[in-house]
C-alpha cells in the first residue's frame, strides 16, 4: 500500500469510485494540523461557529499574531537530513515533534482541534469574463473551526471529525456562505491479514464560482451531500486484494434541483509485489449515476486499468493506464477513451518533495449551465521545500482540458499557486497563498482570477 493510500483524504470532491476512506492507526491524530497547513483557503467545511464581522475579526487576527511568541527556528542539521532519508516521507507529512500540535488525551482517544482565521483578496469575485459588469474585486474573511477524535488502539481504529467554514464578504454579502460536515471512519481488523473499513460523511457545500459550469450571476449554488462506503482488504503471500463499495447522494437547493442525483460505485483492486520496491496493480471500477429529476442525464460507466506501485527510498506512488467507457441515457450515447490515473511523490532531496499527478476520464457530473458530459484530461506538479524546520515553501501548477462530447465546446485551463507556511509553535501557524486561475473557453467564457490569502491557524 502506498503512502498516498495511507493518508486520510479530506477532499470533499473525491470521486466515490476512488475507494473508501481509510483510517490508519496512529495517523488520524494529526488530520487537522497537517491538512490546514497544506490548504490554500481557510480550512475545510465542518463544525460550529459564528460569522465574525470585519472589525472584530481584524482585531482578533492582529492580536493573535502579536501575543503568540514564535519558537526559534533552527537551521537544518546533518542528523535531521539523515533521519529524513530513512523515513522517506514527504516534506509535509514529516513528523515535527517540536511544532506538531500535541492534542489532548481522552482515555484511549486523542482529541485534536483547530481554529483557522483568514483574510482573502480577490480581483474577480464571480469568475466573470473580462470586462463584464460582474468582473469586480472584493475582500472576504473566513473562520473555520475543526475538531477530530481518533482512537489509539493496538488493533482496530475509529475516528470522528467535524468542521465548518464561515465566509463574510466586505462588499458583496450575497456571496456569504456557510459550509459544514461531520464524518465517521473506522477499521475492524480480522486477524493479521484482513480488515474491514467503513465511512459515513454528511456535508453542506457550495460550488465555487470557478466551477467549469457555475453561473457567474445569481446566488451561490448550495447543496447537501451524503457519502457512505464500506470496503474489505486481504493480504496473502505477495498479494493485496481489496473491494470497495461507495454511494453518494447530491441534493441541490432551489432551481439547481435538476442536478439531484445518486451515484453508486464498486471497485476491485489487486496489488502484486514484484519486489519490495515495485508492484503490479490491476483495478476495475463500475459505477452508476441516476438523476432524480432529469433521467436523460443518467449514465453508467466502467474502467479497467493496469499499472505499477512504487515504494522506494526516493519515490512513492502509483501510475495506471487503461480504458474507460460511459453510457448515457440521452443523446450523448457512449463515451470512451484512454484512462489515466497517477500520483507519485519524488523525494528529490531530504528537504524537497516533488509531487506529480495526472488523470483522464469521463466526467458525468452535469453542470449548472451546460447539461453536457465531457472528458477531462489534467496534469499537475507541486514542489514543497523545507527552508527551515518550521518554514515550508510551496509552489504548484496544474494544466487541463475539458472536451465536451455533444456540443462544440472545449475548455483549456491552468492554475498555479505560490505559498509559505510558518509554524510559530505547536499551537499556532501562519500561512500565505497567492493563487491564479485562468480558463480559455470561447464557447462559454474566458476569465482570470487572482487572489491572495493570509491566514492564522490556532491548534489544540
Amino acid at each position: 500500500m502506498t503512502a498516498r493510500n495511507q493518508r486520510v483524504n479530506q477532499s470533499t470532491a473525491q470521486i466515490p469510485a476512488a475507494g473508501a476512506i481509510r483510517c490508519d492507526l496512529g495517523q488520524s491524530r494529526q488530520i487537522l494540523s497537517r491538512s490546514l497547513l497544506s490548504s490554500g483557503l481557510p480550512g475545510v467545511p465542518g463544525g460550529l461557529g459564528e460569522i465574525l464581522r470585519i472589525n472584530p475579526f481584524a482585531s482578533l487576527f492582529a492580536a493573535s499574531l502579536i501575543i503568540l511568541a514564535p519558537v526559534n527556528a533552527a537551521a537544518q542539521t546533518q542528523q535531521t537530513q539523515s533521519t529524513a532519508r530513512e523515513e522517506s516521507v514527504s516534506v509535509r507529512d514529516r513528523d515535527r515533534p517540536e511544532y506538531d500540535a500535541p492534542g489532548r488525551r481522552l482515555g484511549s482517544f486523542n482529541l485534536n482541534a483547530s481554529l483557522d482565521l483568514a483574510v482573502t483578496s480577490t480581483d474577480n469575485l464571480f469568475a466573470a469574463p473580462d470586462g463584464a459588469p460582474s468582473d469586480v474585486d472584493d475582500i472576504y474573511y473566513g473562520v473555520a473551526p475543526n475538531i477530530a477524535l481518533s482512537s489509539d488502539w493496538s488493533r482496530h481504529a475509529l475516528t470522528f471529525d467535524a468542521g465548518a467554514r464561515f465566509l463574510s464578504h466586505e462588499d458583496f454579502s450575497s456571496e456569504d456562505a456557510d459550509t459544514h460536515y461531520v464524518r465517521a471512519t473506522g477499521r475492524f481488523d480480522i486477524g493479521e491479514n484482513t480488515a474491514i473499513r467503513g465511512s459515513a460523511r454528511s456535508s453542506h457545500e457550495v460550488s465555487p464560482r470557478t466551477d467549469p459550469d457555475s453561473p457567474f450571476v445569481g446566488a451561490p449554488v448550495e447543496y447537501d451531500r451524503m457519502d457512505t462506503g464500506v470496503g474489505v482488504t486481504h493480504r496473502f503471500a505477495r498479494f493485496n486484494v481489496s473491494l470497495d463499495a461507495n454511494n453518494s447522494e447530491y441534493d441541490y437547493d432551489g432551481v439547481q434541483s435538476f442536478r439531484d442525483n445518486d451515484e453508486s460505485a464498486l471497485r476491485g483492486r489487486v496489488e502484486a509485489e514484484l519486489s519490495p520496491r515495485i508492484g503490479l496493480l490491476l483495478s476495475a471500477t463500475a459505477d452508476e449515476r441516476d438523476y432524480n429529476n432529469s433521467p436523460q442525464f443518467n449514465s453508467d460507466g466502467r474502467a479497467y486499468m493496469v499499472g505499477l506501485t512504487l515504494n522506494t527510498d526516493l519515490m512513492r506512488g502509483e501510475v495506471q493506464v487503461g480504458q474507460f467507457e460511459r453510457d448515457y441515457a440521452g443523446i450523448a450515447g457512449t463515451v470512451d477513451g484512454v484512462a489515466i490515473q497517477g500520483n507519485v511523490e519524488w523525494y528529490i532531496t531530504p528537504l524537497t518533495t516533488i509531487t506529480v499527478d495526472a488523470r483522464r476520464d469521463a466526467d458525468d457530473q452535469i453542470g449548472a449551465t451546460s447539461g453536457e458530459p465531457y472528458v477531462t484530461e489534467e496534469y499537475g506538479i507541486r514542489v514543497d521545500h523545507e527552508l527551515l524546520r518550521n518554514v515550508i515553501l510551496t509552489g504548484s501548477a496544474r494544466f487541463g482540458n475539458r472536451d465536451y462530447q455533444t456540443i462544440a465546446r472545449e475548455d483549456d485551463y491552468n492554475e498555479w499557486e505560490l505559498g509559505a507556511d510558518y509554524m510559530l509553535n505547536p499551537n499556532a501557524a501562519v500561512r500565505f497563498r497567492y493563487q491564479h486561475d485562468e480558463v480559455d473557453s470561447p464557447a462559454y467564457r474566458d476569465y482570470e482570477v487572482n487572489q491572495a490569502t493570509l491566514g492564522l491557524t490556532l491548534r489544540l
